[in-house]
C-alpha cells in the first residue's frame, strides 16, 4: 500500500473517531445529564449562630430558566423533591424564564402549588433572564454601555413580570433590601440583591437596614462576578448561580457560561460563597460534566471565629471529585410524560 493512500486512510479514521466521539457527547449530553438532579447536602458551620437556628435547613434553586426546552414537567419534579426534603427554608438565585414573559407566571404557579403550598417560606432574587424580555429595544444603540452589555440593551425588562408572579404567589422577591428570619428571639438576615449585569444592583442599599450587632447575615445574588468587591462584608454564606456550573465541562475547552466561580464552595476574603449548577440550560439543550444541582445547606454552631483572610478564592470539594460522584449516580425515580424525566442524586459531604 502506497504511503499516500496510508495517509488517506489514517485521515478517514480519525474523522470517523471525532464524529464518534461527538456523537457520543451530544447524546450523554442531550439525553442523560440534563435529566440527573443531583441534590448535594452541605452542613455550614456558623461561629455566631443563635441556638434556635441550630440544625436549620436551607435549600437553593436557581436558573430553572423555564422555556420550551425546560419544561414545567420537570420543574415540577424538581420542586416536588424539595417539598420532600422538608427544609425550613426555599431560597432561589434567579433566571427563572429565559426570554419570553410567557413563561414567568407558569414557573411560579408551579411553585407556588408545590413548596408553598407545603407552607415553606420562600425567598428569591432576579437574575438577567428575569429583565430581559423579547420586546425588542430600538433605542438600544443610544445607551452608553452598548457596547458592554449589547444583550441586556436589546432586551431591557424591569423584572415586573417575574417579580409579580411570584409576589401574587406568595413567594418574596428582595431587591436590594434585607430581611430578617425570626425564631423566638433569634434571628438571622437575608440580604438579597437585584441582578449585577442586567438589574439595579445595590448592596450597600440592601444592607442599611441590618443591624451592628454581628448576626449571622446571608446574601443572596444571581451572580457570583461581585463577590471580590464585597467579600469584606463577612458574609456567613453567599448564594449565587448563573454560570450553570459551566454547562458544558470538556478538557481544554472554556466553559458555556461563567468562568472563575463556576460551582461549588469557595471561601473569599471574610466571606464563603457557594455557586450552584442550577436545574435549566440555554442554548442547545446540553449539560457535559454538569449535572443539574439542588443544593441543600444545613446550618450548624461552630466555636471558630469568622474569617478575615486575604481576598483570595479557595474552593472546597475539587471538580474531580464531582466526576467520580458521577460514577455512583443511582437514577430513584422518574417524571414526566414528555421532555425531560428526573433523576436525583444524593452527595452528603462532610461539613465544610
Amino acid at each position: 500500500m502506497s504511503p499516500k493512500v496510508e495517509r488517506r486512510r489514517a485521515l478517514h479514521r480519525s474523522l470517523f473517531n471525532v464524529g464518534i466521539s461527538g456523537i457520543t457527547l451530544t447524546n450523554s449530553g442531550s439525553l442523560i445529564e440534563p435529566q440527573w438532579v443531583e441534590i448535594t447536602q452541605h452542613e455550614i458551620s456558623i461561629a455566631n449562630l443563635p441556638p434556635a437556628f441550630e440544625g436549620f435547613s436551607i435549600v437553593q434553586l436557581t436558573d430553572l430558566h423555564h422555556s420550551s426546552i425546560v419544561t414545567l414537567d420537570y420543574l415540577q419534579a424538581c420542586f416536588q423533591q424539595v417539598v420532600d426534603l422538608q427544609p425550613d427554608l426555599v431560597v432561589m438565585t434567579g433566571d427563572y424564564i429565559t426570554y419570553q414573559e410567557e413563561y414567568a407566571q407558569p414557573v411560579a404557579q408551579a411553585i407556588g402549588e408545590t413548596i408553598i403550598e407545603a407552607g415553606i417560606p420562600t425567598y428569591a432574587v432576579l437574575g438577567n433572564h428575569d429583565h430581559w424580555n423579547s420586546d425588542w429595544n430600538d433605542d438600544w444603540n443610544n445607551d452608553s454601555d452598548a457596547d458592554v452589555f449589547p444583550l441586556r440593551n436589546r432586551w431591557k425588562g424591569d423584572g415586573l413580570e417575574v417579580t409579580n408572579a411570584f409576589t401574587a404567589e406568595g413567594i418574596k422577591v428582595l431587591v436590594n433590601e434585607s430581611t430578617p428570619l425570626q425564631r423566638g428571639r433569634d434571628r438571622l438576615w437575608l440580604v438579597g440583591c437585584d441582578d449585577f449585569l442586567a438589574g439595579d444592583f445595590d448592596l450597600e442599599r440592601a444592607l442599611t437596614s441590618l443591624p451592628s450587632t454581628g448576626e449571622p447575615r446571608f446574601l443572596l445574588m444571581h451572580n457570583p462576578q461581585p463577590i471580590e468587591s464585597i467579600a469584606h462584608h463577612g458574609f456567613d454564606l453567599v448564594l449565587s448561580g448563573h454560570t450553570h456550573g459551566g454547562q458544558i465541562s470538556l478538557p481544554f475547552v472554556p466553559p458555556k457560561v461563567g468562568n472563575k466561580y463556576l460551582a461549588g464552595l469557595f471561601y473569599v476574603g471574610a466571606s464563603r460563597l457557594y455557586v450552584c449548577r442550577g436545574l435549566g440550560v440555554t442554548g442547545v439543550p446540553i449539560r457535559f460534566m454538569t449535572t443539574p444541582e439542588i443544593a441543600c445547606f444545613r446550618l450548624a454552631r461552630s466555636s471558630g471565629v469568622r474569617s478575615t483572610a486575604a481576598n483570595v478564592p479557595t474552593q472546597r470539594n475539587s471538580r474531580s471529585t464531582y466526576y467520580k460522584r458521577l460514577e455512583r449516580y443511582t437514577r430513584l425515580e422518574t417524571a414526566s410524560s414528555k421532555g425531560w424525566s428526573v433523576g436525583v442524586f444524593s452527595s452528603n459531604r462532610s461539613p465544610l
